[in-house]
């Protein structure tokens, strides 16, 4: 006996719930397409609250706002260099800890904290171009690898450097405002860390649409074509690992003013996990997704550390797994197809 499928049997498959939304999730979606009037609307707005939220706020949630921005820093970042240059990096807790211990050394030196953080930015660009050297000569696993080995590594050489680092008894910070500015410890480093993180963005997203950018991604997808259009490989890799660890080192500079102390167990693996986890669930590749997981890294893992010690750790595997399969795009794609339809019908000039 023969059977075949009939119409209606496939058109119920074929809009099942099941096979429907997991298509509807993994789809890729094109960048939101608002009105001008829109976009210069909620840009305006955005910036009068970010400036206003440390005037009226308790310290608290200034701190939390504040770390928001820095993992944002971070995340521009990395984003940069995993979605797209298309390396693999699971260190960059390595560079985050050179920026940080820059401000703190410096700070015992005399020296003021903005041009601190000008040091956090340079020295983790130098660190990081060197390593790139010989390191971007490896792909994916490899260079995963030799990432790991870095952020595995980067307690016991903060402890290894003690006359610098005090080893593990750890340096304290002053991160107070200047005297000729009227502001509190945590508005000081929160207005530090919002301009940071702005200047970070648009640099990101010039970079991302320009032609460094293409290169960027030509270099990620086929790299034999990328060289036989011109563009430098290894020089490209290369300046791409030093940016990005220029990223975190400014971003760990800042952690260490609003933390006013570091030592090498704020430098740990968990650290670098976060780090890769704030870039997947944001969207890899997207420089708007920095910003959504940054706030998922903060205020995810202060839920879950209420219900257990362990379940950070816990949420951010299952996280990382689920997003992995079902949403690849992060909550950047989950909201650009949520939105889609409803900013395409907003009237004005696009």
């Amino acid at each position: 006996m023969t059977t075949t499928t009939s119409p209606v049997r496939a058109f119920l498959a074929s809009r099942s719930p099941r096979g429907s939304v997991a298509e509807w999730l993994r789809r890729p979606r094109p960048p939101l397409a608002p009105p001008r009037w829109l976009t210069i609307a909620l840009g305006v707005s955005a910036g009068i609250a970010l400036l206003v939220v440390p005037l009226v706020n308790p310290s608290y949630i200034n701190l939390t706002v504040t770390l928001v921005m820095i993992w944002t820093i971070v995340g521009l970042g990395l984003n940069l260099l995993v979605g797209f240059g298309g390396q693999v990096s699971l260190g960059h807790s390595a560079f985050f800890a050179v920026g940080a211990y820059a401000v703190a050394v410096g700070g015992e030196l005399g020296m003021p904290h903005p041009s601190t953080l000008l040091v956090a930015g340079f020295l983790p660009f130098v660190v990081g171009y060197l390593i790139g050297l010989p390191a971007l000569r490896l792909r994916g696993l490899q260079l995963g690898l030799v990432t790991l080995a870095m952020a595995m590594a980067t307690p016991a050489a903060i402890r290894a450097l003690e006359p610098w680092t005090h080893g593990s008894r750890g340096i304290a910070i002053d991160g107070d405002a200047p005297t000729w500015v009227p502001l509190a410890h945590v508005q000081w480093v929160y207005y530090l860390a919002l301009l940071a993180a702005v200047i970070g963005y648009l640099v990101t997203r010039r970079l991302a649409r320009g032609r460094l950018g293409r290169s960027f991604v030509a270099v990620r997808d086929a790299e034999l074509v990328a060289e036989t259009l011109g563009v430098n490989v290894w020089q490209t890799k290369t300046r791409l690992f030093a940016a990005s660890a220029a990223y975190a080192g400014v971003a760990g500079g800042l952690y260490a003013m609003l933390l006013e102390f570091v030592g090498p167990e704020n430098f740990g693996l968990t650290l670098s996990i976060s780090f890769v986890t704030l870039i997947v669930v944001g969207g890899l590749a997207t420089v708007p997704g920095a910003v959504l997981g940054a706030l998922f890294v903060q205020y995810v893992p202060t839920f879950t550390s209420s219900i257990s010690p362990a379940a950070t750790g816990a949420a951010y595997g299952i996280v990382l797994i689920l997003f992995a399969f079902f949403l690849p795009y992060g909550l950047v794609g989950l909201l650009r197809g949520a939105l889609a339809p409803v900013v395409r019908r907003i009237p004005g000039k696009r």
